[in-house]
């Protein structure tokens, strides 16, 4: 009888209650949930406790009735399931450390063999979601060998499919996902799963397997905005199974463009249409579409940031156009939401190109600079006035070019229908209005400053105290009559002059940018020895194009031959060598700079040491200090750098750098002891010595 009763009471005053605050609050949750169809769908609603504190009472609810039978009723049957819901609504809080401490205690304490089950499900969702992923696997690996039943077969699956594709093992993860749908009814949620796998099996580059789950959204009761894409989706594999022609699909797309109830989703159509030709390698026809995205977008920022993320990778990988990639990555960051899981992948090559960028512009512009200054005045003076021209002209084409896409993408006033009629009357908002009023007033009125009585010709009505302000109270010769009318011929002679005029002012800009003497010739050549030396970086480092660096490596030696940079270009030119050991670059940094950092990194993988060469390398030391003692300062060096070379590899070998650096010091060499102290602190993080280095490294910065 006691049994009965705490049963009852656990079930229907608390347990009932729980359920359904539980299953209202995923519901809503899911309801109203933020998709972004144009990014990789996770298997999951990702957990998001700023969204939780939607539905918090409905969670304090299901805590505080579970909680009751935990008090009240811990011999019930219902124990566990009363725990699951706690774990739940702790999961759902992002209070991971409790919940993950309920999923065990309920592991290791219930009888219930199918809650022990659902508790280690949600154990591994728990890990998953703060990116334990290995404890997750050590659970799901636990799970994989138990007799699981319908439902938490099904829960098993999801949750594993989730785990891999958080950990980008889409093929594992959209395998599993498969497994999954297979015990799922027909739902949103289903229709979600199978979107998710379809956007896997495309970045796996199988379309023939995403076209099945895109096909079977529609049919799993999806929103609209979710068969929408799926549709899209379809699409864009038919056509890449196709593997030719794809009239008949664009005909599709354009039927979408025409149908009414897609007038707000025109820029997603646009956008998929625009994937489309980048597969077909279309790219002037994919930059079309993609603008296009762009013109038609009703104020989706998160779309609009993926299609110039197209454009930026479309310019950057195909076109090689670094310098457009870079706007187009800048554009990106703007639109994209900082927590979107490509934020900061962009960021960094944003950052990157923008460097390259720089970079390049410099040495553009310095090998401009630089070629001009070795002209004759003349040939100068003419190569000058042509540059204006061009660059004027280009101006002048630049803005016509932004005219006319004003004119294409704004709507002109005249053609608003009635119901505008509060924006007709603020016309100024059109930009076409604006361009087309400012043209007409500089004809009327020319430039005029921005000013008070900006109308009158002598200003003395309401205007003393400009007068006062610029000095010329009294200066004034009144006149009664208007400004006398030029003739043609006279108006034309005073723009000619006006030019002219115009045309010297810039000239003299530019001539004052040439290196015309040997100081501005040297600072401008180090900029291009700086530029050449950063952009190979990049190369390497950020771009991984191993052959671009190379060759700007080589550049940068043979126009600079005695480079401040030329000890770790040849490191990194060894680096890039096919074959290290052989290299010509690797020879010739040994044998120029045999004590430096990177030479004894090259040597240290080829040194074999032994006792014996330890027992060496302490006589050595021990000689080159004694020297050191006895003041005989340029012998010591002599032995300790021999030693740091012959030596490399052995314990003592940061204690030969560290005496040079003593040695440099003592011998008044400021830029070898500087270089020294940096070479010590990069080349041995791990020696004792260390933070005496840091120390020495600290007084140098303080005195410069």
């Amino acid at each position: 009888m006691s049994k009965a009763w705490h049963n009852t009471n656990a079930r229907f005053n608390s347990l009932i209650i729980a359920r359904d605050n539980m299953k209202q609050a995923e519901k809503d949750l899911f309801d109203k949930r933020e998709e972004n169809y144009s990014a990789l769908m996770t298997i999951f609603v990702p957990i998001d406790s700023v969204k939780s504190q939607t539905v918090a009472t409905n969670l304090k609810e299901v805590i505080e009735k579970t909680s009751l039978i935990a008090e009240r009723h811990s011999n019930s049957k219902y124990l566990a399931e009363a725990y699951i819901l706690l774990g739940k609504s702790r999961l759902l809080k992002e209070d991971y450390i409790n919940a993950i401490e309920v999923f065990k205690f309920i592991n290791t304490t219930s009888s219930n063999e199918v809650g022990k089950h659902s508790a280690l499900i949600w154990l591994m969702r728990a890990y998953t979601e703060q990116k334990e992923y290995d404890t997750a696997l050590k659970v799901s690996e636990v799970l994989r060998t138990l007799d699981l039943n319908k439902e938490n077969t099904r829960d098993f699956y999801l949750t594993k499919a989730y785990l891999h594709q958080k950990r980008e093992e889409f093929a594992i993860s959209a395998a599993i996902g498969e497994e999954a749908l297979k015990f799922m009814s027909k739902s949103e949620q289903t229709a979600r799963v199978h979107f998710a796998v379809g956007q896997m099996y495309d970045m796996l580059g199988q379309p023939a397997k995403a076209l099945p789950h895109f096909r079977a959204v529609a049919k799993n009761r999806p929103n609209y905005d979710m068969e929408f894409y799926a549709r899209m989706n379809t699409l864009l594999d038919e056509a890449a199974a196709q593997r030719g022609s794809t009239v008949a699909v664009q005909e599709n797309f354009k039927k979408m463009l025409n149908d009414r109830k897609n007038a707000d989703l025109k820029d997603k159509i646009y956008f998929t249409m625009g994937s489309l030709e980048v597969k077909k390698q279309n790219y002037p026809k994919a930059i079309e579409y993609f603008n296009a995205s762009l013109r038609n977008s009703k104020g989706n920022s998160t779309q609009n940031a993926y299609t110039y993320l197209e454009l930026a990778e479309l310019h950057y990988n195909q076109l090689l156009k670094y310098d457009l990639a870079s706007m187009y990555y800048d554009s990106t960051l703007t639109a994209l939401p900082k927590t979107s899981t490509d934020y900061e992948r962009i960021a960094k090559r944003a950052i990157s190109l923008g460097d390259f960028v720089k970079y390049q512009k410099v040495l553009i512009v310095e090998d401009s600079l630089q070629r001009l200054a070795a002209m004759n005045p003349v040939a100068l003076d003419k190569t000058l006035e042509r540059v204006i021209k061009q660059k004027d002209d280009d101006e002048r084409k630049m803005q016509e070019m932004a005219q006319k896409i004003v004119s294409q993408n704004s709507l002109p006033v005249e053609r608003l229908s009635d119901k505008d009629a509060d924006f007709k009357r603020w016309a100024l908002y059109d930009p076409l209005v604006i361009s087309r009023n400012k043209s007409d007033f500089q004809q009327l009125w020319g430039n005029r400053p921005l000013e008070d009585n900006w109308r009158r010709k002598d200003k003395e009505a309401g205007s003393i105290s400009f007068k006062v302000e610029r000095g010329i109270v009294g200066q004034e010769q009144p006149s009664k009559q208007g400004p006398p009318r030029l003739s043609p011929e006279e108006i034309k002679k005073q723009q000619e002059s006006k030019d002219a005029l115009a045309l010297e002012v810039k000239k003299k800009e530019l001539y004052d940018k040439i290196p015309t003497t040997p100081e501005k010739l040297i600072a401008s050549k180090r900029k291009q020895e700086e530029a050449y030396y950063q952009v190979g970086k990049i190369y390497k480092f950020q771009f991984n194009e191993p052959q671009n660096a190379t060759e700007t490596f080589q550049t940068l030696l043979a126009k600079f031959p005695n480079t401040i940079h030329e000890v770790e270009v040849l490191y990194l030119l060894t680096l890039l060598s096919e074959n290290q050991a052989t290299s010509p670059y690797r020879k010739m940094l040994i044998d120029k700079y045999p004590a430096s950092t990177y030479a004894r990194q090259l040597l240290r993988g080829n040194v074999q040491i032994t006792g014996d060469t330890e027992s060496k390398a302490g006589v050595v030391y021990s000689q080159a200090f004694n020297l050191y003692s006895n003041e005989s300062y340029e012998s010591a060096l002599k032995l300790a750098e021999d030693g740091l070379i012959t030596y490399t590899g052995t314990s003592i070998e940061d204690k030969f750098a560290m005496l040079r650096i003593f040695l440099f010091a003592k011998t008044e060499q400021k830029d070898a002891y500087k270089q020294a102290l940096n070479e010590f602190i990069q080349g041995y993080p791990s020696s004792s010595l260390i933070n005496r280095a840091k120390e020495m490294m600290a007084v140098v910065d303080k005195k410069l």
